[in-house]
């Protein structure tokens, strides 16, 4: 996954976590922040639409099956992102 987000931070989108759980559990999971429309396509390419679904949540193009784990979270947060 760390690929993936280093591809999509590259590519200049904004990726984040959206908490998916139940209101009493945390479930971080990975989002994009969709600035425009069209950011869905392009979005989309990079993760590969085929293998992942994928929703609209507010300005967040959020993928359920995704969940960020701690490693990842501090690699989303690191202003400092090395090629992979």
């Amino acid at each position: 996954m760390k690929k993936m987000i280093h591809e999509l931070m590259a590519a200049g989108h904004r990726v984040t976590c959206h908490d998916d759980g139940d209101g009493e559990t945390a479930n971080f999971v990975l989002a994009v922040v969709l600035d425009e429309p069209i950011d869905v396509w392009y979005i989309a390419h990079i993760v590969g639409a085929d293998k992942y679904m994928a929703e609209t949540v507010g300005n967040l193009l959020v993928f359920p099956e995704l969940t960020i784990n701690k490693e990842i979270f501090e690699f989303i947060c690191a202003e400092d992102h090395d090629p992979v």
